[in-house]
């Protein structure tokens, strides 16, 4: 009887290290890991983004701000885990994404073509403050998002 009970319990481990997540074999999906974000226009990082805080050092601004009207075309770039700088995913199933607290004040603006793609410009509509995330966004889900970051449109 304790052999038997020996023998089953060598079976059952055998088969739950056999089926374990590590195979080898089957399809693992690898998604984009991002820590942070740097935000740049025209060359300048004037807006830094990692692991949950706003970094403001460096010149570097502590919110978004736009005019009535248009900003600069800004790009984006995603920070690692260490804090250095990576290049968006160019995977189709990657895309920019955002959500405004009040649309009422600024909207994101993607040239024709850019629909989806890491650029983008800010529309202010009027005077005042919101908050808005930046958002990675994968086959219909956020993989990464920001906290709100604060957006000041002013004349």
């Amino acid at each position: 009887m304790f052999f038997r009970l020996q023998y089953l319990l060598a079976v059952l481990a055998l088969f739950a290290v056999g089926c374990g997540s590590d195979d080898p074999v089957s399809s693992q999906e690898e998604h984009f890991e991002a820590e942070g974000l740097v935000l740049i226009d025209s060359g300048n990082r004037f807006f830094r983004y990692f692991q949950g805080q706003i970094d403001a050092g460096g010149g570097r601004m502590d919110h978004l701000q736009s005019p009535i009207g248009l900003t600069a075309h800004w790009s984006v770039k995603f920070l690692d885990g260490n804090g250095n700088e990576i290049d968006p995913p160019n995977d189709p199933d990657y895309t920019l994404g955002w959500d405004i607290a009040d649309t009422s004040i600024v909207e994101v603006v993607q040239d024709p073509g850019d629909e989806g793609k890491f650029e983008f410009h800010l529309r202010g509509l009027k005077a005042g403050e919101t908050t808005m995330r930046l958002l990675l966004n994968h086959d219909g889900h956020a993989d990464f998002r920001t906290v709100p970051l604060p957006v000041h449109v002013a004349p």
